[in-house]
């Protein structure tokens, strides 16, 4: 057999892409008129995007705090001479 350990990725994104299919399929054929799915589908992707706006300030905010405080504790780290008594010439790190 083929080694395909991609960590499921593919079967993943076959999953998203056949969910949006399903989805879209849905709403089409769904038993209202054309404006009222239109109105449907344009309010559900502004929320959708609104959310995404939502999520990707929140993680942008993260990841400044998490990275300020990385450099605070390499900073501290360093005035502390933490690194001062590291070998790095050592071939068992």
């Amino acid at each position: 057999m083929a080694d395909n350990d991609n960590g499921g990725g593919g079967f993943l994104l076959g999953l998203l892409i056949g969910g949006i299919g399903g989805f879209v399929a849905g709403m089409i054929f769904a038993p209202k008129s054309g404006e009222e799915t239109r109105a449907f589908i344009l309010d559900q992707s502004r929320e959708w995007r609104d959310k995404a706006d939502e999520l990707t300030s929140a993680t942008r905010e993260r990841l400044a705090n998490a990275a300020s405080e990385g450099r605070r504790a390499a900073s501290q780290t360093r005035n502390d001479k933490g690194f001062d008594d590291l070998d790095l010439d050592d071939e068992d790190l």
